[in-house]
């Protein structure tokens, strides 16, 4: 479709309460002539005149068919499936960029850390206890995904001493990463990794990567961690690793329904650490930053950054 652009008539639509932190913070980079509105559930008359949104996915998709004039939704989320779920198409729909990085870093790097060092083994200790010291130097990260986020974790990584290989559709190699590999040679991207680490978006093609086969390719005793889609892991094929000793450990933050139902085995799994989709959560001061770059973009006419590919799903 075309690029948005703006006119005089224009109305923002922030879709969140009026004394919410994401209301306040885009009141404050609005520009005069623009007109704007918070509201958590808007009534018929705003949303027909809204031509911009800002907010959630999940609360968005449930106004887009009643928002005829729409020609422009920022998410405040990393993900937009909901969003890419919907049939409609004609308006622009553009992403969150360069705003998880930092926090999916310290998740990461953190769980890693505290699983190989035994730093969670030594905080139950009730005893004086000394096991062989462990590093994480010279060991092999995998990382599923090579987006904005995925390379700002492994710049993160690399700094810790891992050597850190990618997985992408195109084969493409950010600098981040030391090699590459394709969807088509999935297994030998996973072949002897000490650590997999799954950081992709929700689509046909990343339904069900991590399979049986992919694990059987890790190094005995990898940890995998999940902070990108649930469909990405077949979780049968995760519970077979785990109770075979084949995983050490699975770090899962998403899933494939949410919220986890609560007789899902990975709840009582001692092999398993569930964290509810907490790995990056969103900074609204830092989504609003995003969203007055491109609001400064579409003021001027100009292509608006980090565009959604719906065909694509991200």
């Amino acid at each position: 479709m075309s690029s948005a652009s703006w006119d005089s008539q224009d109305l923002l639509l922030i879709l969140d309460d009026q004394h919410s932190t994401l209301a306040e913070f885009s009141a404050q980079i609005v520009p005069a002539n623009l007109h704007y509105s918070a509201s958590s559930d808007p009534d018929a008359s705003l949303l027909a005149a809204a031509t911009i949104m800002i907010g959630a996915p999940d609360k968005i998709v449930g106004y887009l068919s009643d928002a005829p004039a729409l020609k422009w939704v920022q998410s405040t989320w990393a993900g937009v499936t909901p969003l890419i779920n919907h049939p409609r198409r004609d308006y622009q729909l553009t992403g969150l960029k360069g705003v998880f990085g930092q926090v999916m870093s310290e998740y990461v790097l953190g769980w890693i850390l505290a699983l190989e060092r035994e730093i969670l083994a030594y905080a139950q200790d009730t005893s004086w206890n000394q096991r062989a010291p462990v590093t994480v130097l010279g060991k092999r990260l995998g990382i599923m995904g090579t987006g904005d986020i995925a390379c700002d974790v492994a710049l993160a990584a690399k700094a810790l001493g891992l050597r850190v290989t990618g997985f992408n559709r195109s084969g493409h190699c950010p600098p981040a990463f030391e090699s590459c590999y394709t969807y088509e040679h999935r297994i030998d991207f996973a072949q002897d990794l000490d650590y997999l680490l799954c950081i992709m978006p929700n689509t046909p093609e990343t339904d069900g990567l991590v399979s049986v086969e992919l694990l059987q390719a890790l190094a005995p005793n990898a940890i995998l961690l999940n902070t990108g889609r649930g469909n990405c892991v077949d979780e049968d094929a995760v519970l077979w690793a785990l109770d075979s000793g084949h995983l050490r450990a699975a770090v899962l933050d998403v899933f494939n329904e949410e919220p986890l139902p609560s007789s899902h085995r990975f709840w009582s799994h001692p092999k398993v650490y569930v964290t509810s989709h907490t790995s990056a959560p969103t900074n609204i001061e830092a989504a609003v930053r995003v969203f007055a770059q491109n609001l400064e973009r579409f003021l001027k006419n100009q292509p608006l950054l980090h565009v959604v590919d719906f065909a694509k799903g991200y």
